[in-house]
């Protein structure tokens, strides 16, 4: 039997794609996140959610952690399905605030019209936690935010999208005051049963079955500009959020999952079996995955231990046979080879102005190392 096809929609177009973009663990778990508070808040457990997924609750404050598609589909009906509630799509979107998308956030806050802000979100809209695919345009009239499914999900394209629509008029009412209310609203599912809930929060005409799902508005919100605009720090602020964001990759959710359990616990790597069993996997599927993706274990290995080797170095003063303990290797000599095998430096390089220099004139025993003495 061949490999199942799925499907990702840009624009009005469909494309068949593999099953590893599915996978691929590239989005911030925002969405993840607020549905979890949604289930607490509504008196249940949460972490019952993440079952077989490969993460855990506490994976989910990981500045670094990254999910797919399908973990994100996943959560989203079995929190449906205990709810029983179909208009969660709404109750997640209304309770983000501008913090709520991260970064990108923060830039937006730091823009001069509403105008600009929708631009600089839309341009990191995946590092913002976006599943759906959000277009802008404007005329001298009006402008438009339109939601469209990344993925062909029917069950689940209400959910997306009241999320992303909902969550946006929520941002602009609060970069722009609660006055704001859209033209219109245009959706192309179906009427749901919970449409009454469209008005009260949109609070205008609404309308199904149309040709796309967006937010028609007046041009004038989007000319206004916001009270927190500042000129200095637009420019400044968003320099750092693009120095930061463009340094993101591709994950795989495997992958991801994987270099999760291993940064957990690098100071006492676990075992290939135990990890596997952590996943709910058994050993040959585990490797047979690995196989399939050209990546070996060890190769996780080193880079959950480089990425916190150096972490460790730029940001800390922590001698040497110090990191090289934190990091799963018995004596510094060692760490030292790897790390040079890494990153083809000496970890002395790797160090923050400044720090080397105080290191080598204090009495660490590591110092001559430090200075780069040694290989």
């Amino acid at each position: 039997m061949g490999r199942r096809t799925q499907y990702i929609v840009l624009g009005a177009r469909m494309h068949a794609i593999s099953d590893t973009r599915i996978t691929s663990a590239d989005v911030p778990p925002h969405i993840i996140r607020q549905v979890m508070h949604l289930i607490r808040d509504r008196g249940y457990t949460p972490e019952r959610l993440c079952k077989g997924l490969g993460f855990t609750l506490d994976d989910l404050q990981n500045k670094d952690f990254r999910v797919s598609y399908r973990q994100t589909s996943t959560i989203i009906r079995r929190a449906m399905r205990l709810l029983n509630d179909p208009s969660i799509g709404i109750a997640t979107g209304s309770r983000q605030t501008i913090a709520s998308f991260g970064l990108p956030g923060l830039g937006m806050l730091t823009c001069r019209t509403l105008g600009d802000a929708f631009q600089y979100g839309i341009k990191y809209q995946i590092q913002a936690g976006s599943i759906a695919q959000v277009d802008y345009s404007a005329d001298e009239r009006r402008f438009v935010i339109e939601a469209s499914m990344r993925f062909y999900d029917p069950e689940l394209e209400p959910f997306f999208v009241e999320e992303i629509l909902v969550s946006g008029v929520a941002m602009t009412r609060a970069l722009v005051g609660e006055r704001y209310q859209p033209l219109r609203v245009e959706l192309r599912y179906p009427r749901p049963s919970h449409a009454v809930e469209y008005g009260r929060f949109f609070n205008c005409p609404v309308s199904f079955g149309a040709s796309a799902n967006r937010i028609i508005s007046d041009r004038f919100w989007h000319d206004i500009v916001l009270r927190t605009y500042d000129e200095f720090m637009m420019q400044s602020l968003q320099e750092s959020i693009d120095q930061l964001l463009g340094r993101e990759k591709p994950h795989d959710e495997l992958i991801e999952s994987i270099l999760t359990v291993l940064r957990a616990s690098i100071d006492e790597t676990p075992r290939f079996d135990e990890v596997a069993r952590l996943l709910n996997f058994s050993e040959r599927t585990l490797r047979r995955r690995l196989t399939g993706l050209n990546v070996s274990f060890q190769s996780l290995i080193d880079r959950a231990r480089y990425e916190y080797s150096l972490d460790l170095l730029e940001r800390t003063r922590l001698p040497l046979n110090q990191i090289a303990m934190a990091t799963g290797f018995s004596d510094s000599r060692t760490f030292r080879r790897a790390f040079k095998r890494w990153s083809g430096k000496v970890p002395n390089q790797m160090r923050a102005p400044g720090t080397a220099d105080a290191l080598a004139h204090s009495h660490d025993p590591e110092r001559r190392a430090l200075n780069g003495s040694r290989d």
